[in-house]
């Protein structure tokens, strides 16, 4: 009781926190391939239209965002969580958001649940090989030791053998006993370690059952639906089966030497095998089964990590869906301590523009961002958010790729041409580029790059891009927004803040001087910029 009480204490404690900032959540980002698997291989049982591709994924470093969100459990409500920032809402699910808020609410309002529910899950844990749970057993009808028949055909010979040998006081069949006890630990040891990699995944298997028992038994919420509770029928006997098969194994583990001598035994006796492959035969043909209790468990956990990111949080809101367009009032990145907020308002299309470092990127990402945020988890960082239901595509953190021998251009070019194919396909998107076509000379540059936002434009397509090329601010089909910068005292000062309007300063020479650039180098741009 006394342990019990002091774990509800420290969960109390941490729940709230920042995970990026609280020492008791070990360091998920070394995890980030694990946690992938899932996302990975749920996509082929589920059928969602709107997903965040690899590449926006990537520009937006939503990895980073996962991991201030991930203040997680067990490795299933981090896999399950990082699956569900990838799945955006069309906007049309008004049940699906108001029976999500109401399972948040169930974590915010009562404390006191929330902490044994969280104690319950740490039970569950972030073992490493708990993240190959999912590949495991849906790979049921794959992973059988053998032929069971053989097993169970050696098993009867030995019991029969050991019979006759004591009924008959025969050395013959002591010998034969003797001989298929041989051959059964040749058996037990030549797949013991394929077998006790395996066997780790089903431990890991009963804990999540272990749970949902639990969350069955305490449902004071009436949050169990009648597809989990009859998925956990037809599974949940695995649990009983695995239970003697864990005790065995830990007490092998400490190095107990009756543990070791009963592990082998049951070795001799082939029983652990077999019982191996009697889960498997009830686990196969059972992947909605296995896919909806371990979902069931997973938004579970992720709930409450998003119930503690929105207390961890200075402000945030919930959006609202709009016809046409995003509105926002003081949205902020939600990777950074004390941003700087703006309001913003686009209805179709927008061209920024401003010098490097002056906030543009940032301000995209923010924007960016907390669409997905917003139509995944029902949660923006920002006073108030109002959106169109989008699709989000971005082009934005470039780079060659020398092991693929593609160069800065042909790989935005390339990204690019999946975003026209979206665009032709649904034009219920947010497509956001930062500074496009920079990847070659300024005059295909620009010539390219009207082409392709002229092209965009007759779509309903919402579009957010940054340049620094002043001729693809002229088009009256994009409203242009800048950020300024100045220099005062020989210091360069940005306000961060997006303004309506074009840029019409240009700091770049100025801010050659102030880095201390040879005077002659200084002036020669001027006058080269008088003949350009």
């Amino acid at each position: 009781m006394f342990i019990n009480k002091k774990v509800l204490k420290a969960i109390d404690r941490v729940y709230g926190s920042n995970p990026l900032e609280c020492s008791s959540f070990y360091n998920a980002k070394n995890r980030l391939d694990d946690i992938k698997k899932y996302h990975k291989q749920v996509m082929d049982y589920e059928d969602n239209e709107w997903i965040v591709d690899e590449i926006t994924w990537d520009d937006l470093e939503m990895d980073e965002v996962f991991l201030r969100v991930n203040h997680t459990n067990s490795f299933i409500g981090e896999q399950v969580l990082f699956h569900r920032l990838h799945v955006l809402d069309k906007g049309c699910d008004t049940y699906g958001r108001e029976h999500f808020e109401e399972q948040i609410n169930i974590y915010t309002n009562d404390d006191k649940y929330r902490a044994n529910v969280e104690k319950e899950l740490q039970y569950i844990g972030k073992l490493d090989e708990s993240y190959s749970l999912l590949s495991f057993l849906l790979n049921s009808n794959l992973l059988k030791l053998g032929n069971n028949l053989v097993y169970h055909m050696l098993q009867v010979l030995l019991a029969v053998f050991f019979v006759l040998s004591f009924v008959y006081d025969s050395l013959i069949f002591l010998a034969l006993t003797v001989a298929v006890a041989l051959v059964n630990l040749m058996i037990y040891l030549s797949i013991k370690q394929k077998y006790e990699s395996f066997f780790n995944s089903l431990i890991e298997l009963k804990k999540v059952f272990i749970f949902v028992r639990w969350q069955i038994k305490y449902d004071e919420y009436n949050i169990v639906p009648d597809s989990v509770k009859n998925s956990y029928k037809k599974l949940g006997k695995t649990s009983f089966i695995t239970s003697g098969m864990s005790g065995r194994r830990q007490a092998s583990m400490t190095g107990d030497v009756l543990g070791i001598v009963r592990e082998y035994l049951w070795g001799i006796l082939l029983i652990d095998v077999s019982m191996f492959n009697h889960i498997m035969g009830i686990i196969d043909n059972k992947q909605e089964d296995v896919l909806n209790i371990l979902k069931f468990v997973g938004n579970i956990d992720s709930d409450i990590a998003i119930a503690s990111t929105r207390k961890s949080l200075n402000f945030w809101c919930m959006p609202e869906y709009i016809d046409k367009g995003i509105k926002v009032y003081d949205v902020a990145h939600p990777l950074i301590v004390n941003p700087v907020t703006n309001d913003f308002n686009m209805s179709d299309r927008v061209i920024l523009t401003g010098a490097n470092a002056s906030g543009k990127s940032t301000f995209m990402k923010s924007i960016a961002i907390n669409v997905i945020l917003a139509e995944s988890i029902n949660t923006c960082t920002a006073k108030a958010f109002m959106l169109q239901p989008v699709m989000i595509v971005t082009c934005m953190a470039l780079r060659d790729d020398v092991l693929l021998g593609e160069s800065y251009y042909y790989r935005e070019a390339k990204y690019l041409k999946r975003m026209l194919d979206l665009v032709a396909e649904d034009d219920r998107v947010l497509v956001v580029i930062d500074e496009i076509l920079k990847g070659t000379n300024t005059k295909e540059r620009i010539s390219s790059a009207k082409a392709i936002l002229d092209y965009v434009a007759k779509t309903d397509t919402l579009v957010l891009v940054a340049t620094h090329d002043e001729e693809l601010t002229r088009s009256d089909l994009y409203k242009n927004y800048h950020f300024c910068n100045e220099i005062i005292e020989n210091d360069i000062v940005f306000d961060y803040k997006i303004h309506e309007g074009k840029n019409t300063q240009s700091n770049a020479i100025s801010l050659l001087s102030h880095l201390g650039y040879p005077d002659e180098i200084v002036n020669m741009a001027k006058d080269n910029m008088k003949l350009i």
